[in-house]
């Protein structure tokens, strides 16, 4: 008789491709140890690059959307989306649990920061009043909590010297918080003549209630209290998504695709495009960067990694690279080698290797790719729910990849992107099906060379 108990063998998580830069910001770091800490889907990851390799904090049950790192480079806290959000506070040495925050925010926790002491943590969450609140997180409490605004907010940031004030900023409004016991109370920004009142997409509080803040037209607005004191232009050539103080001054990053580098007062050092770096490319735009002495680390938002040595600023080092927006719905495994290729919502193929993720070799202009099958259909990888494909491929695959597009057209209405068909379709259909599943089976063992070639 079959033993139907389970095995008694599990899963054990060694590597993770990819890094969470689509509709996220401030979200990768340096830790204590000098390893990065970020996230990806619903797991915190801390990366050592000299070993290359990582650990996991798995105690999210749902997407994490937003990281901030307490003072001492060791405690992280991460917030998630979902129907009851919760944060968690974890240690990036043990991997281990200090403390979970949860019941006040609903849908997600779009943005957290820790205080200059890190004995607090604010938070805001993603409900219809964007929900302000203040925790004693060691005691999993609630200090304070307020109506953020009607509109979005992006960012939030404590003052490094003044503990009982705070500042969030967002869709066309940015408000300086104070708190006082149990209560938290805003004061909006004055834009008055000095700017146009447009939308801030990040904060850095300063000394002397000095704010610093990024604008959606790339201009760096400059705040003393509640007050626009100074404006400085063409910061960034698009809007700045990204701004870290640290000892040595700031650091912004925008949807130029550049990183600047800033004095303590706020005085232009240095530029780095890496739109201009080997790995660049037009559109890369930048969701995250912080700067610790020599070392910079910038995320993408189509979620690469990179860091940059400051006297070596010209030669950026990909350090991940993996899909981007959407979700993940194909896989494949060579049938010989160690290598996968995965498909997205992205629009992009791409193949892995070990602890290594390689280029594209596809890009579709479908919104997603239809599922892969295992390498024994070595077509499916190609074939989009869509009728048109851009292939990195050899010219001889072109003819049959176009006359395979011609004859997907016509299905393309009655294609689900989860490759599931709902055959309630009329009889005129079915000599194109039919024929299009022998082309396809009549191709598999000729093209099986070709696509084990790609892999060598």
């Amino acid at each position: 008789m079959t033993d139907k108990t389970a095995p008694r063998c599990q899963l054990r998580l060694e590597w993770i491709y990819g890094y969470r830069g689509h509709q996220c910001r401030n979200n990768l770091f340096y830790t204590a140890g000098k390893e990065l800490v970020y996230f990806v889907a619903g797991v915190g990851v801390v990366f050592n690059t000299r070993e290359h390799t990582q650990k996991f904090y798995l105690g999210h049950n749902d997407d994490i959307i937003s990281l901030a790192i307490h003072p001492d480079k060791i405690q992280v806290a991460t917030g998630q989306v979902g129907k009851d959000p919760y944060i968690c506070v974890w240690d990036t040495y043990a991997m281990v649990t200090v403390s979970i925050l949860r019941d006040v925010h609903t849908h997600g926790v779009a943005c957290l920061a820790f205080d200059s002491d890190g004995q607090r943590l604010a938070s805001v969450g993603l409900d219809a009043k964007n929900t302000v609140c203040v925790w004693d997180w060691r005691r999993g409490r609630v200090l304070a909590t307020a109506t953020g605004h009607s509109d979005r907010i992006f960012d939030v940031c404590w003052d490094p010297l003044q503990s009982s004030r705070l500042v969030s900023c967002g869709v066309k409004h940015i408000k300086f918080w104070t708190l006082c016991g149990n209560a938290l109370t805003p004061k909006r920004g004055i834009f008055g003549k000095t700017g146009d009142l447009q939308t801030i997409l990040c904060v850095s509080a300063a000394k002397e209630e000095l704010t610093y803040s990024g604008a959606l037209n790339g201009d760096v607005y400059v705040w003393k209290g509640v007050t626009l004191i100074r404006t400085i232009q063409a910061a960034h050539g698009a809007g700045i998504f990204s701004m870290h103080a640290c000892e040595e001054g700031f650091a912004t990053g925008g949807r130029d695709g550049c990183i600047r580098l800033w004095d303590v007062d706020f005085k232009p050092i240095t530029k780095i495009d890496l739109r201009e770096a080997e790995q660049g490319y037009k559109g890369l735009s930048i969701r995250s960067v912080f700067w610790k002495a020599d070392r910079i680390l910038a995320g993408t938002q189509d979620s690469e990694i990179f860091e940059v040595m400051v006297r070596d600023r010209d030669k950026p080092i990909l350090l991940m690279q993996a899909h981007s927006e959407g979700e993940l719905w194909a896989l494949a495994l060579h049938p010989k080698q160690p290598v996968a290729v995965t498909g997205s919502d992205d629009r992009s193929v791409r193949w892995a290797g070990p602890n290594s993720l390689r280029e594209s070799l596809f890009t579709c202009s479908s919104s997603v790719l239809s599922h892969l099958s295992s390498l024994t259909g070595p077509l499916s990888p190609v074939l989009s729910h869509r009728s048109s494909l851009i292939c990195r491929l050899p010219p001889v695959l072109s003819p049959v990849l176009s006359h395979l597009s011609s004859l997907t057209s016509p299905l393309s209405p009655v294609l689900s992107h989860r490759s599931s068909l709902i055959c309630r379709l009329s009889p005129v259909l079915s000599p194109v099906l039919s024929h299009l599943s022998y082309l396809t089976c009549f191709l598999s063992p000729v093209l099986s060379p070709v696509f084990s070639h790609l892999f060598l």
